[in-house]
């Protein structure tokens, strides 16, 4: 891989006022000014023109409350760019690597600070890792060679051209509920994030370099020590265990399947309530839910702040993998909601690494014996059309197949394994308004 060995940042901010607004990007405009010499800028969409700081300090002065803009500023050493959207600021930042460090704890400082004002979240990482992780289209890697790009996930657009899948890489930026969710050198999360995340998942994170927790609930986590030295193997191990512990990949993805790796945690939502459960084993160290024997559970009611914590040792029930259960029809059923027009396979590897997540389990449940377990796929109904029957006999050849009934809006089977039993059933997206029912359709 070529690389540029520069430093990549970025941060969003929310200002309460338009007096503030204005001092968070003089702000911006001194803290580039210390650690380059601006040569160029653009202010809205103007042409770039030469750096002059009293005809650019004029015109942030006249900013109003509604502005939808971007300004850049670039210099021999780094570019800047701040978004200005309404009372909103966006930064992204690259800087030389050799600046970088000649300025590093300045640098975080400005990150700490105004996180603590205002921030919503900010990282600094390489930006060699950056693109790695983040770059989809393969005609814009041209930092890497074919053979290293032909290693990479792949997955459609929706123009059906072949891409990278980036929701496989340990360090994709990827959102929900407008929160920037990653996994890179150095990350900030504002008391937004504990809205969705329990604050003490960040607070008890393993096997990082530090986590700190600044003035107004900002949290500041550091996977390892040298953010040029990414790509070293075990500071990629760091990445990717930050991610599977904090569950960024069970919240969101946008391939259509999912990342097929089995949850270190696992989360509900409910209107006012957060719910999670981690899983550890009988060291107190994460690691995938089937071979967990301690878990953590927590609560966390949203409108009366109400946080619950539980910790347990013990082994995983039939109700940890089917949480509907229905006493009276004796079943009990889980669901995924897939859309594999994205899919290379057509979803193959997707429904197989999910039948096997809900068959291939050991639990010491009677429910488990007595009861029908039900895995739901809820596809579109073009999908549902194609689904590659064949292919996943030849995936599950270690599996018994039987009771294959197949009609216009569904497709069902069952399957069983040694003592492992489970009802699979391919559902049109139409039947989404049943999801909490077990007893119905004719399974």
């Amino acid at each position: 891989m070529k690389k540029t060995e520069k430093i990549y940042m970025v941060s969003q901010q929310a200002d309460i006022s338009l007096e503030e607004l204005k001092q968070d990007i003089f702000d911006w405009l001194s803290f580039l000014r210390i650690v380059t010499i601006p040569e160029s800028y653009t202010f809205g969409d103007g042409e770039m023109q030469k750096f002059d700081l009293r005809t650019v300090t004029h015109q942030i002065q006249q900013l109003t409350e509604e502005e939808n803009l971007w300004i850049k500023v670039n210099s021999s050493g780094g570019e800047f760019q701040l978004h200005i959207s309404k009372l909103n600021l966006h930064e992204r930042t690259i800087l030389d690597g050799a600046i970088f460090l000649a300025y590093q704890m300045m640098i975080e400082d400005y990150c700490d600070t105004k996180m603590i004002k205002n921030g919503i979240y900010c990282y600094i990482r390489s930006l060699d890792e950056y693109l790695y992780n983040n770059v989809e289209c393969i005609e814009k890697r041209s930092f890497e060679q074919a053979d290293e790009i032909s290693k990479l996930p792949k997955q459609y657009n929706s123009k059906k051209a072949v891409i990278i899948d980036c929701n496989q890489l340990a360090g994709y930026d990827i959102y929900f509920k407008g929160l920037c969710l990653t996994s890179c050198w150095k990350m900030y999360y504002s008391s937004l994030y504990f809205q969705r995340i329990p604050k003490p998942i960040f607070l008890e994170v393993q096997q990082v370099e530090t986590v700190t927790e600044l003035n107004n609930e900002v949290i500041k986590v550091t996977l390892f020590n040298n953010p040029f030295k990414w790509d070293h193997s075990v500071n990629q191990k760091y990445q990717r265990l930050f991610r599977d512990q904090m569950g960024y990949d069970q919240l969101a993805w946008n391939n259509g399947t999912g990342v097929l790796r089995p949850p270190y945690i696992e989360y509900a939502f409910t209107e006012d309530m957060t719910q999670t459960v981690q899983y550890q084993n009988d060291y107190y160290q994460p690691v995938e839910k089937k071979n967990a024997t301690y878990f953590i559970t927590r609560s966390y009611d949203n409108i009366r702040h109400k946080y619950v914590e539980n910790r347990t040792k013990g082994i995983l029930n039939a109700q940890a993998y089917f949480p509907w259960i229905d006493e009276k029809s004796r079943k009990m059923m889980n669901y995924r909601i897939l859309n594999p027009e994205r899919a290379i396979d057509g979803g193959l590897s997707a429904y197989e690494f999910y039948i096997r997540q809900f068959l291939e389990i050991e639990v010491l449940d009677e429910k488990y014996d007595d009861f029908v377990s039900v895995l739901r796929f809820y596809l579109p109904k073009e999908a549902l059309k194609e689904v590659p029957l064949d292919a996943l006999w030849d995936k599950l050849f270690d599996v018994n197949i039987s009771n294959l009934k197949q009609k216009e809006l569904s497709t069902r089977f069952d399957l069983r394994k040694s003592k492992n039993h489970l009802h699979v059933v391919f559902l049109d997206h139409s039947y989404l308004e049943t999801i909490n029912q077990t007893n119905d359709i004719g399974e």
